[in-house]
């Protein structure tokens, strides 16, 4: 009888010895340096749950992977966490962080270059980078290269635009603006008179009609919108992408609307010009 006893007791000590033993070997260890003894029960992708050596009936507990420097498992394993670098700084985009561009640039447009036009623009960035103002000017190579029988051609304007640039100078700055222009154009202008013509051989007179083609020049001053985004690449070169759309208000130039047979002659009135903007720029 005493046999069975201490048989049963030594077999009752070895399960708890080894089941106290065995549970309180999985060690977790935090970032903040404390130590937990208890028996893990599952890992997840954000969150770790665990059943405390004190209470192992009890409830069960979490840490936050993140929180966890290593864990010791009961086998003799160690798993190691690493930190994950992601700060709110290095989480942000690039174009979320201003950059330093240098105040002064010079662009050149390449879009009016498909209608035989060259136009380039001085720009000066004012302090923080947020208002600018450049100053554009457009020549025209071949004005009849755009023009039909009635259309307008231009031939030079000059102006100035100031340009708000709504979160300041980043990757991708975008910006919005007014611009105001002055400038001329050339319309081709068709007339036909009545003139009276004497006929040596016959002594009498009769009369023809003459056409005359006359090309007349009009001045313009014109408001405009603008709407684009700056790409910087790098500190000194810019690629400015966007387009304007200009109200053009004539009047004629009375100078160069002196045909052979001069009447009065009466403007163009208004017009709507839509421009695209294609500009490299180079800052210094």
């Amino acid at each position: 009888m005493k046999s069975t006893i201490l048989r049963f007791s030594l077999f009752l000590f070895s399960v708890l010895f080894f089941s106290v033993l065995g549970f309180s070997q999985d060690e977790i260890f935090l970032r903040s340096g404390e130590k937990i003894e208890g028996k893990v029960l599952e890992v997840g992708p954000g969150l770790m749950k665990y059943k405390s050596k004190t209470n192992p009936e009890g409830p069960v507990y979490s840490k936050k992977i993140s929180d966890i420097l290593l864990i010791t498992y009961a086998n003799g394993t160690t798993e190691v966490y690493e930190v994950e670098k992601t700060s709110a700084s290095s989480s942000k985009s690039r174009n979320d962080t201003n950059i330093d561009v240098s105040n002064h640039s010079v662009a050149f447009n390449f879009a009016p270059l498909l209608y035989q036009q060259l136009e380039i623009d001085y720009q000066y960035l004012f302090p923080k980078g947020i208002i600018g103002i450049s100053f554009p000017i457009t020549y025209a190579l071949n004005p009849g290269f755009t023009r039909s029988s009635s259309s307008l051609a231009l031939l030079w304007s000059a102006g100035s635009d100031l340009k708000f640039f709504t979160a300041g100078q980043k990757a991708a700055s975008f910006y919005i603006g007014v611009g105001v222009d002055v400038g001329q154009t050339q319309s081709t202008r068709y007339r036909n008179e009545e003139i009276i013509e004497y006929d040596p051989y016959t002594g009498q007179n009769y009369t023809n009609v003459r056409y005359t083609t006359e090309e007349v020049n009009n001045n313009f001053y014109s408001v405009s919108a603008l709407v684009g985004v700056e790409l910087n690449p790098t500190k000194n070169i810019s690629v400015d992408l966007g387009g304007r759309i200009s109200g053009r208000s004539h009047f004629i130039d009375n100078q160069y609307n002196n045909g052979p047979y001069y009447e009065p002659y009466q403007g163009q009135g208004l017009d709507l010009i839509v421009r695209p903007l294609m500009r490299l720029r180079v800052r210094f």
